[in-house]
């Protein structure tokens, strides 16, 4: 959380409902949103392109590809994986040297579940 501003946003597009976005305001609440990540035994982000553009010595957007893999324990010695093909869309904010997140825009282009051994 130390990357994202006290009152960063992230906006959340699901594939199954592009023009209906969920909008997280706060850092408390996205960290309450990063909760739900703990229902996975292991994940594993691959960065693929990025692109950051300076606008000036305080702000930058940055857009960047990411293939999310998350495997998760269905009991019974069964594992699944869910894998997510993501672009973030960032605004990025320089205060006191440091870069950090106003605002993240995730647009989840598909989901991949598989049954894993």
């Amino acid at each position: 959380m130390a990357l994202f501003t006290d009152d960063a946003k992230t906006v959340i597009y699901y594939p199954e409902n592009p023009n209906n976005p969920q909008i997280i305001e706060g850092s408390k609440t996205l960290l309450n949103g990063f909760s739900g990540l703990n229902q996975y035994e292991k994940t594993f982000h691959f960065i693929g392109q990025k692109k950051v553009t300076i606008k000036n010595d305080n702000e930058a957007n940055a857009y960047v590809y990411t293939i999310a893999h998350h495997v998760k324990n269905e009991g019974k010695g069964e594992k699944s994986l869910m894998v997510m093909y993501i672009r973030y869309e960032d605004t990025l904010i320089k205060r006191n040297n440091n870069w950090y997140f106003k605002e993240r825009d995730l647009h989840i282009d598909f989901i991949e579940n598989r049954t894993i051994e």
